[in-house]
């Protein structure tokens, strides 16, 4: 099985069941752990706040079955400060974003928890001010 983890109004991906996160929380109801060939969470932190972004992945990596791949993102405070600082987001953009998530993790703290939990992290990207990893359970 394959999984989207998104918002309630986001697009659904074709192939890929669509799986609702909302603040601290992905509704996980109908799935069952080791069920997931693929997860595909790749702006789900923004729904966690800080304390609870172990949860998430912890969460995520529950579902995933062996040789399955993940990939999760979202907004990196030090991307987004560098971004601020180099005036490459304006004061109203930066303003928006602070309104539109719960947290915005280190990627470099997010990369560590997920090898900590038994994952190999194939790769790491960014853009502006996301991230996206891409791990593999072993």
């Amino acid at each position: 099985m394959k999984v989207h983890v998104a918002k309630m109004n986001q697009e659904v991906i074709t192939g890929y069941q669509h799986v609702v996160a909302s603040d601290n929380f992905i509704n996980f109801m109908n799935i069952s752990d080791n069920e997931c060939e693929a997860i595909l969470a790749n702006d789900v932190l923004n729904c966690f706040t800080l304390d609870k972004v172990r949860d998430c992945i912890v969460s995520l990596v529950n579902k995933l079955r062996l040789q399955g791949t993940m990939v999760v993102g979202g907004t990196d405070i030090r991307l987004f400060s560098l971004s601020v600082i180099n005036n490459l987001l304006s004061e109203q953009e930066a303003n928006e974003v602070i309104n539109s998530v719960n947290s915005m993790p280190s990627y470099i703290e997010v990369t560590k928890l997920i090898e900590s939990l038994g994952l190999k992290v194939e790769s790491v990207k960014s853009s502006g001010i996301h991230f996206e990893i891409v791990a593999r359970r072993g």
